[in-house]
């Protein structure tokens, strides 16, 4: 017999960048991938040959939150576009429980977005960080952590 924990999770996650914790709202295009080059020789080609090349596009994470005034959320005001992000670290939670766990490493700010001002609009001030990487590993995290 299962519970409804198992059945509907409720998911949460947490986001660190270069050891501080940062709160965000969404995560995006949590992507790692690779570039080939496709070797097909001679008549018959059944099994062309796959060829891993460098990498010429970086993956883009997408980061978003809403906006407040809070001492504590200035420490987003450090990543300005051009600068260097040593770590992101990523940890899904199901419950409480980190269930999956995905890292990056040397990235860079290349974009900072804030949704539009508009004295009619009573949505919440949205701001984006993208940060491009050249690729994610996800952590693999035993059972029961």
């Amino acid at each position: 017999m299962s519970s409804a924990d198992d059945i509907i999770p409720s998911y949460s996650f947490d986001v660190s960048i270069d050891g501080m914790s940062i709160s965000f709202s969404k995560v995006e295009n949590l992507v790692s991938s690779i570039e080939i080059d496709t070797i097909i020789d001679g008549g018959s080609n059944n099994a062309p040959v796959l060829l891993r090349k460098p990498k010429r596009n970086p993956d883009v994470l997408v980061l978003e939150r809403g906006v407040y005034t809070s001492f504590s959320e200035l420490k987003i005001a450090m990543f300005v576009v051009g600068s260097r992000v040593g770590t992101v670290n990523i940890s899904v939670k199901r419950n409480g429980r980190t269930v999956r766990m995905f890292f990056i490493s040397g990235g860079v700010v290349v974009r900072r977005e804030v949704s539009p001002l508009d004295a009619l609009d009573s949505a919440v001030l949205v701001e984006c960080l993208q940060i491009a990487h050249t690729g994610m590993v996800e952590v693999p995290l035993p059972f029961g952590i």
